[in-house]
């Protein structure tokens, strides 16, 4: 991905601007360490140390038959970063996306033109033609209303050609192809679409459990704006999510809704409405599971993807290839809140979370991850790398009011395991359940049809009964 507007040559090891007023971020003892492999771009480069066996060389002890003792030698590493990215400073990177079909979304920390010292969040992707429409008329809608706390709105820094979508386009420019050509083939044709917008904080930097649940109520809160006005989101997932970055006067840290790549405009108040009845699927479409379809679409349109969101938070009826609701949004919500307590082994250290905040929450160079990071379950992995079809039956089942206190059950021993590493005796990992349970209780015996309020009560009284947990963690951050 280049732009004009991004220098080719490349920097002493630390950032130019104003990234080197950050000092040598990426070295500090307070992030996690990360893996050998360089993280690679077209301009600004960083160099670090570090400590490995030694190899054999020719004047080792082995070129006599002898094998030499294991000694460390330094090797120099070197990570290749934008210093500038479509006429704005980069700081550093936000998020990359780890899908190697998909839109190839990359977000920049960006300083602002003037001081230099205001972030923000600069994202490129490669947007669907047959959405990059729905796109430009949902960001429309929302400039025509007030600005509401919990949605973060992007701005457009360059827009597709919408006259000629075949210039700039993956299979316009990239492969070649002319118009007759893309109409047939059955792959998405992209465009790239970049937009700014104001910086939160990622939901990885959490600080307590109750901090996470806050940011679930504020993006609740903005989705049912969304839905009050006729805008439905359709990709509810974390990486979605976001966390205030300070308290307000209130002393409130409610979480907002970002990414509108997806979502499209529908009838205004759509929550007040109930979920329609599951359709007949046709022969065609229930063999699509088992990828009988031809490349050859049914009409003149472009292809267009026919589920969207994100796999392991997809609502079961979505799955199925049923029409997507606000409903099946909120049941991806819950999805969302119970993956996040299985993804990480408690908060980072205060020191670590103050130095991320100073860096703008960018990515530590290299190919290693948070340290508080860890893998799903194998019960969970399912819901990433099975078949629509498996990930739906499964879930299905969970969710059933006859399975689901077996599924709560089997939650409690990962949750405790995650959770009470760093304080044995601790009551989070039950408090962390109780949660779960309810909230999972009330999707399955009320079918998945949940309301944003009855959704925002549980994690309300839940934040209130257990606010004593909360005393076990520290705010790390300056206000």
């Amino acid at each position: 991905m280049t732009s004009d507007s991004t220098s080719q040559s490349a920097v002493p090891p630390t950032f130019s601007g104003s990234a080197s007023r950050l000092g040598t971020p990426y070295a500090s003892n307070d992030l996690p360490s990360v893996d050998p492999p360089s993280a690679t771009s077209s301009t600004g480069s960083r160099s670090g140390t570090t400590s490995t066996g030694s190899k054999r060389g020719p004047d080792d002890d082995m070129s006599q038959g002898k094998r030499s003792k294991r000694r460390k030698r330094t090797v120099a590493l070197r990570a290749f970063i934008p210093v500038r990215v479509h006429g704005r400073e980069c700081i550093g990177i936000l998020f990359t996306s780890g899908s190697i079909r998909g839109r190839g979304t990359t977000v920049y920390v960006v300083a602002a033109a003037g001081d230099g010292k205001t972030y923000f969040a600069l994202k490129t992707s490669w947007q669907d033609v047959a959405r990059a429409d729905d796109q430009a008329i949902v960001l429309k809608k929302l400039s025509e209303h007030k600005p509401h706390p919990n949605i973060i709105i992007p701005s457009r820094l360059f827009d597709p050609m919408a006259k000629d979508r075949r210039v700039g386009s993956t299979l316009g420019s990239i492969r070649a192809l002319l118009d007759d050509e893309m109409q047939k083939l059955k792959v998405e044709n992209r465009i790239l679409v970049v937009t700014i917008s104001e910086l939160r904080r990622p939901v990885g930097y959490f600080w307590s459990p109750h901090d996470f649940v806050r940011g679930i109520i504020g993006a609740l809160l903005g989705h049912q704006y969304l839905c009050q006005i006729g805008i439905l989101h359709r990709d509810i997932s974390e990486n979605n999510i976001v966390l205030a970055l300070y308290r307000d006067k209130l002393g409130n840290e409610l979480g907002a809704l970002i990414d509108f790549d997806m979502a499209i405009v529908g009838p205004p108040n759509m929550q007040e409405n109930s979920k329609p009845p599951p359709r007949k699927q046709s022969a065609e479409e229930l063999l699509s599971f088992v990828g009988t379809s031809t490349l050859i679409p049914t009409d003149d349109q472009p292809y267009k993807a026919q589920r969207t969101g994100t796999t392991p938070y997809m609502s079961i009826d979505v799955l199925r290839g049923e029409p997507h609701t606000h409903f099946d949004d909120i049941e991806s919500f819950l999805y969302v809140l119970v993956l996040f307590f299985l993804s990480y082994k408690g908060p980072l250290r205060k020191e670590a979370l103050r130095q991320a905040q100073l860096q703008g929450f960018i990515q530590p160079v290299g190919a290693g991850r948070l340290p508080h990071v860890t893998a799903w379950p194998a019960m969970f992995e399912r819901w990433a790398s099975g078949t629509f079809q498996e990930i739906s039956e499964c879930k299905y089942f969970a969710l059933s009011p006859a399975s689901h206190a077996g599924f709560i059950k089997d939650c409690f021993p990962l949750l405790r395991e995650r959770w009470a590493y760093h304080s044995p005796d601790s009551s989070v990992p039950y408090a962390i359940a109780v949660l779960i349970a309810e909230c999972w209780t009330m999707f399955a015996f009320q079918e998945r049809q949940v309301t944003h309020a009855q959704f925002i009560k549980v994690l309300r009284e839940w934040l209130k009964k257990y606010e004593d947990e909360e005393r076990n963690y520290v705010y790390p951050f300056d206000d």
